[in-house]
């Protein structure tokens, strides 16, 4: 699919917009330009006519028009004026010598009112003319006894050509033209520059990603310091993209890395029991000492292979199966699977439980959380110490702290930000047990993101460790 580009469209719309936005104006100024010099012409038309109009009179009971013998002993106007009267009743008119025989285009408002419009002159140039009606003037009575002006009104029209005034307006049409079009033209050369000037660092930006060839994953972006606002966001969020892509990488390359060593150390474990088993013939219970011990290392390692394939299976799930689920009734339940090893340590438990424990959510993946905190729980917990499991329920959430004491090893305290790493595990754990590889809380921290809870840890100067688990009450909806 062939996309245009921002650049393009920028200078494409732009450029229309411009044009449409250049060329109304200029047709609103000329209209503008137009309608101001017809209105002065209207004007001079209008006071030739008021000046003339008067020259209509009576004398001897008839109309007498003086204005004639006006203009034939001194022409008005370019080319001289062009008048013609009609008696509005008989339709008789009287004309200007320069008419001929030629009538004027007859046009008029009500009485005394001045209609100006635009008509074609004889001589097949056009004109203009202002049309009055109006009535003949008796200037003396005497010999005009009787006469009624109202009963004899006249159209007069006075009409002038518009030679000179079509010539103003096309040197305007011209001149709106040549300055438009060169406008035009400057604002195009400039939008170009400025689209040209802002895109670069654009243009820099995307040839440096089609310059990526894969192997540059973790390597950011670089930034120009004139890339727009919208576009820096885009890259600063990919950079972080890729940022994050790097990471997940690591923590793969780490992880398979992890898995390796785990693995490898109990086949060592079996081989090398294997190998001192066969190095020389022994006796039943010898064989049986050491198949047991093999046996061990075995069910440490299926043990290790079944959380991975759960591991793998979490994150590729994709629905939850929402049920009423007690996470007291569950915990003291999952607690007898631990109860024998408690024992033998010294452990005791104490439960502080709130009456209200039930809440909605997959109570396998519930299961698989409170069974991996239980275990570490008696795993790492100093002998003969006190394990607290307490379970709270607020507004909108149920929470489970799981607390234990602990031995500082070699470096002290644990760091308890690298609980939830995979196949982290402290010091102190490898002295007390052979069973954990590590991934029980990277796990859990899986799950719980997965049902929308939430898991922390911390660790008092005294060595209590406390894992605090945050079920939501809300009913899952799946995802």
């Amino acid at each position: 699919m062939n996309r245009p580009s921002i650049r393009t469209r920028l200078l494409v719309w732009t450029t229309l917009v411009t044009t449409f936005i250049m060329v109304g104006a200029g047709y609103i100024l000329f209209q503008s330009l137009r309608a101001s010099l017809y209105a002065q012409f209207d004007n001079v038309l209008n006071d030739a006519a008021t000046v003339v109009i008067i020259e209509i009179e009576v004398k001897n009971s008839k109309i007498y028009h003086e204005w004639k013998e006006s203009l034939e002993n001194q022409p008005i106007g370019d080319g001289g004026a062009l008048i013609q009267v009609w008696d509005y009743h008989t339709g008789d008119s009287t004309r200007s010598t320069l008419l001929g025989d030629n009538n004027l285009e007859k046009n008029h408002g009500a009485l005394g009112a001045r209609v100006f419009y635009n008509l074609d002159l004889p001589d097949g140039r056009k004109g203009r003319a202002v049309g009055i009606l109006t009535l003949p003037i008796i200037e003396e009575q005497k010999g005009n006894e009787g006469f009624i002006p109202e009963d004899h009104p006249q159209v007069f029209v006075w009409a002038q050509n518009t030679h000179h005034l079509q010539k103003i307006l096309q040197r305007a049409r011209n001149t709106f033209l040549i300055a438009g079009s060169a406008g035009l033209f400057m604002i195009w050369f400039a939008i170009f520059v400025i689209i040209s000037l802002s895109s670069r660092a654009m243009k820099k930006l995307v040839a440096e990603v089609h310059a990526r060839d894969g192997s540059e994953v973790g390597k950011a972006l670089s930034v120009p310091d004139n890339l727009p606002t919208e576009i820096a966001g885009i890259a600063e969020r990919f950079n972080s993209l890729l940022q994050k892509i790097d990471t997940s990488r690591e923590r793969d390359r780490d992880f398979f890395l992890n898995v390796s060593h785990e693995v490898r150390t109990p086949v060592a474990g079996i081989r090398a029991i294997i190998e001192q088993a066969l190095r020389r013939p022994r006796e039943i219970p010898d064989y049986q000492v050491r198949l047991q011990s093999a046996l061990e290392e075995v069910e440490g390692l299926n043990r290790l292979i079944d959380r991975l394939m759960k591991f793998g299976r979490l994150k590729q799930q994709q629905n939850l199966e929402p049920e009423l689920v007690d996470l007291n009734q569950l915990s003291q339940r999952l607690w007898n699977i631990f109860e024998t090893r408690a024992i033998q340590k010294g452990l005791n438990v104490r439960w502080n439980l709130d009456p209200e424990s039930h809440f909605h959510s997959d109570s396998e993946l519930v299961k698989v959380i409170v069974t991996n905190l239980l275990d570490n729980a008696v795993s790492y917990s100093k002998d003969d110490s006190t394990i607290e499991i307490t379970t709270i329920r607020r507004k909108e959430s149920l929470r489970l702290f799981i607390s234990n004491s602990i031995t500082p090893g070699k470096g002290g305290l644990p760091n308890v930000s690298k609980f939830f790493d995979a196949f982290y595990r402290a010091d102190s754990s490898r002295n007390q047990t052979g069973r954990h590889a590590g991934i029980g809380l990277s796990f859990s921290w899986e799950v719980m993101e997965l049902i929308g809870g939430s898991i922390s840890a911390s660790c008092s100067p005294e060595g209590t460790v406390t894992l605090e688990t945050t079920f939501p009450l809300k009913k899952p909806t799946g995802h």
